[in-house]
């Protein structure tokens, strides 16, 4: 098969309003890179973007469809660049193809908030579809009349919809929930109640927990379960002197004296030091 003669895109007969064709934009840009040509190729193609954009939004993603359209615009400059003019290939399959990858990538490094192994997200969708295209009227599955079709194990099939179930369905706190303007900016964890400890309180208080537990099993028995008492470190509800002191057949004042006395060790001990960090926290 012999090569049209390739011509500079400014040279294109535009008077008879005949748009030049993707071949000869191609054989053009292949010739003189020129950025116009390529984004005039870019232009007339931009439709199979928006398909494919518009496809993998109907299924879970985080990423918007103008990143998905961005993504897929990537795809489309690689496919351009690696197309073989030489060959009898349809451009609008070839580029479709490489539009898609681009898209499926982004969507696998960063379109989930939590990040799948790439065979795990293709073995995903794989399912997916396929479930699709087998659903019954009423919307059940046969799973293993599925899993004989594709060739796989329930216990396969049950893997595979675990980590569907449990990695897809997740939401960022920074989702965007703002419907009436585009200058007002609500996101999903200001819905959170105030009065809720943080994340960041929640972990010092539990690293806190182990500190002061790593100190109280430093002290010999008796001085431990009296703190543990007085402080309510064990139910929650701090003991008075007068019932520690039943429990140990103790005056209210020796126990009192113990815990001073205890209190004061910790403290200047190089791991009551440590617990000094935590007081700054507000």
């Amino acid at each position: 098969m012999k090569n049209m003669t390739a011509k500079p895109l400014d040279s294109f007969d535009v008077s008879k309003n005949r748009k030049p064709s993707n071949r000869e934009l191609l054989l053009a840009y292949k010739k003189n890179k020129d950025i116009n040509t390529r984004n005039k190729i870019i232009e007339n193609n931009i439709g199979l973007v928006y398909i494919a954009a518009k496809n993998k939004k109907k299924g879970y993603c985080s990423l918007s469809f103008e990143d998905l359209v961005q993504e897929g615009v990537i795809g489309m400059i690689r496919g351009i660049e690696k197309f073989d003019t030489d060959r009898e290939t349809s451009f609008s399959t070839y580029v479709y193809y490489w539009i898609n990858h681009e898209i499926n990538r982004a969507i696998m490094n960063t379109g989930h908030l939590i990040r799948l192994p790439a065979h795990m997200y293709e073995k995903v969708n794989k399912l997916t579809q396929i479930e699709n295209l087998n659903q019954s009227q009423d919307n059940n599955i046969d799973v293993k009349s599925l899993c004989q079709k594709i060739k796989i194990t329930e216990n396969e099939y049950n893997n595979i919809d675990y980590y569907r179930n449990s990695f897809y369905n997740f939401t960022s706190l920074n989702t965007n929930l703002s419907l009436d303007s585009e200058e007002s900016y609500v996101e999903l964890q200001d819905f959170i109640p105030s009065n809720e400890p943080s994340t960041e309180e929640i972990v010092i208080d539990d690293d806190l927990k182990n500190n002061i537990e790593k100190i109280l099993n430093t002290l010999p028995s008796r001085e431990k379960e009296i703190l543990e008492l007085r402080f309510g470190l064990k139910n929650g509800r701090p003991a008075t002197l007068e019932e520690i002191g039943d429990k140990y057949n103790l005056t209210r004042e020796r126990i009192r004296q113990i815990e001073v006395k205890t209190l004061s060790k910790i403290k200047i001990s190089s791991n009551g030091v440590s617990l000094k960090d935590y007081l700054s926290y507000p």
